[in-house]
């Protein structure tokens, strides 16, 4: 209820600054997805994607601010000491609210909450799947930050890297709850010209 909480009053806070806005512009996104439990021995990485879409909303030259829908392959590859590897598949619909920031035309910083619904939670071991989303609560809430380069050109690409390793996988039995950690390159495209832009890239 806490983590709602948070989220909710950020979103709100976000958005009351978005009533500013001169313009808004709307893009697609999708990359590659790194994820793993922290703290958790014999955790490893598993890599998986993300995609989806976001409207940015140009507040000055240097800040807007970009909600975001973004689904994001996540989870983590376990290895026991004895049985073989498997795959721990949790996948989710994100809904960032980024705060972003041009410290030059070219060059952004990043950051905002994020609430995260858990769409799938499987267990994937030597060619069979078990389904495990009874183990995990169905929302999590976790904190980003990213930072990237954008291109000066009519139509706007962007390269970044985002870390989201605040977010909790909370399972429903109650136990002690491993913080998920992701990292994301991404690519990412707008639609208009830069001269009708409420903001500069």
């Amino acid at each position: 209820m806490m983590k709602k909480s948070i989220f909710l009053f950020l979103t709100v806070s976000l958005f009351s600054v978005a009533a500013q806005a001169q313009q808004v512009i709307f893009g697609v996104k999708g990359g590659l997805n790194v994820a793993k439990l922290t703290d958790v021995d014999r955790s490893n990485t598993r890599a998986s994607i993300h995609i989806g879409g976001f409207a940015r909303v140009g507040l000055n030259e240097q800040w807007s601010i970009q909600p975001e829908l973004v689904y994001s392959g996540q989870g983590y590859v376990a290895d026991p000491p004895i049985l073989d590897n498997y795959t721990v598949a949790v996948n989710y619909i994100n809904l960032p609210i980024m705060a972003q920031y041009h410290i030059i035309p070219e060059f952004y910083v990043e950051a905002g909450p994020q609430l995260g619904f858990r769409v799938a939670a499987k267990v994937k071991d030597d060619g069979n799947t078990y389904d495990i989303g009874d183990g995990y609560k169905g929302v999590d809430f976790g904190l980003d930050s990213a930072s990237g380069m954008t291109s000066t050109s009519d139509w706007d690409w962007a390269l970044g890297i985002t870390s989201a390793s605040a977010a909790l996988q909370t399972p429903t039995t109650g136990t002690r709850i491993p913080w998920r950690s992701s990292r994301y390159l991404t690519a990412s495209v707008t639609s208009g010209s830069k001269n009708n832009q409420g903001i500069s890239l």
